[in-house]
């Protein structure tokens, strides 16, 4: 596999061999930390949730391919990519295993499209861009055309850096820009990276050191807990000061929101004990204890208001329980950032 040189990539680490399929696929994160991680994260690593591929088109039209060797989650959605000039949607692709999809993009009414751009508009509508799926491992993208990468001036110049779970990875969105860290980085008016690993988010000492090194955003969202339930207490209470820690200390000059564990099942049956909501006070512990002036707690409790924001699991958020998340948390972080 060998991604078009002639277009931008974004979301995307390096590209390395599934370690079941045997194919060359996208990674989100470097394969010398993928290998350190727990099995969940290290598959859900080759999710291409979050990941784009972004051009201009220099004539009236390219042909695009996409092929996957792996794709989870389809209840949710979880082959759906998606075709957009700027913010404008044009269409949505579904991906299946194995056989390639080819679309052709014809290029739009630019003048139309920037006659109606305005400032909630942060994209220029004269870039393309493929959003990939949020559970699909993606072994070939193709461009056939004309085209050229992205401007600097085509994105918007603030982003946000997202680690969690698969609430943030986009278990229960239709597709990456749905999901609650795409909605409030669109409120918020900016790009944003998606770190999120479906059962994965165990913050081990690896994933705070790379997440410490990284210096590609002006904001960031660490939401932890959730998939930590049913680890040993003491370590999960240790990894989560750590990561928090060490986070705010190595980027003091960027504003950073710490969530605890969203609504979850645990609330309701107790099957952890009540493990959710003593995590959530540890989390704010943590920020309260630090008193760091770049360090923010969102209590995840008041995301969501109302069962049709939920999925039957009482776990992930539903299409219209992301939206509700991505807007709240966003308001939450104009809130404390205005004070």
């Amino acid at each position: 596999m060998k991604l078009p040189e002639a277009a931008s990539t974004h979301n995307i680490a390096e590209l390395v061999t599934h370690p079941e399929k045997g194919e060359t696929v996208i990674s989100r994160i470097p394969e010398s930390l993928r290998i350190c991680l727990n099995d969940n994260a290290k598959q859900r690593a080759l999710n291409s949730t979050g990941c784009e591929l972004r051009f201009r088109l220099n004539g009236p039209r390219a042909t695009i391919r996409i092929r996957a060797c792996e794709v989870l989650a389809t209840h949710h959605g979880g082959g759906l990519a998606q075709v957009l000039f700027g913010d404008f949607s044009r269409t949505y692709l579904p991906i299946t295993v194995g056989t390639p999809i080819e679309y052709e993009i014809e290029a739009p009414d630019y003048e139309m499209l920037e006659r109606a751009t305005g400032p909630n508009t942060h994209f220029n509508p004269r870039l393309v861009r493929i959003l990939l799926p949020t559970h699909a491992s993606i072994s070939a993208v193709e461009i056939d055309g004309d085209i050229s990468p992205a401007l600097a001036s085509d994105l918007p110049r603030k982003r946000i850096l997202n680690y969690g779970s698969s609430i943030t990875h986009g278990s229960g969105a239709i597709n990456s820009r749905e999901t609650w860290a795409g909605r409030c980085a669109h409120i918020l008016g900016a790009d944003f990276i998606n770190l999120g690993f479906g059962g994965g988010c165990h913050c081990e000492p690896e994933m705070t050191d790379y997440l410490c090194q990284r210096k590609d955003f002006d904001l960031a969202i660490l939401e932890t807990g959730i998939n930590m339930l049913g680890l040993e207490t003491e370590l999960t209470n240790q990894r989560i000061e750590t990561l928090i820690q060490k986070f705010s200390a190595a980027h003091a000059d960027k504003p950073t929101f710490c969530i605890g564990v969203f609504p979850c099942r645990d609330d309701v049956t107790h099957s952890y004990q009540g493990r959710a909501q003593e995590i959530r006070e540890h989390v704010k512990s943590i920020v309260a204890g630090l008193d760091a002036p770049n360090l923010h707690f969102i209590d995840a409790r008041n995301l969501l208001t109302h069962a049709t924001g939920m999925t039957s699991d009482l776990t992930h958020p539903s299409p219209a329980g992301m939206i509700e998340t991505g807007g709240n948390v966003a308001a939450e972080i104009q809130r404390i950032l205005a004070k």
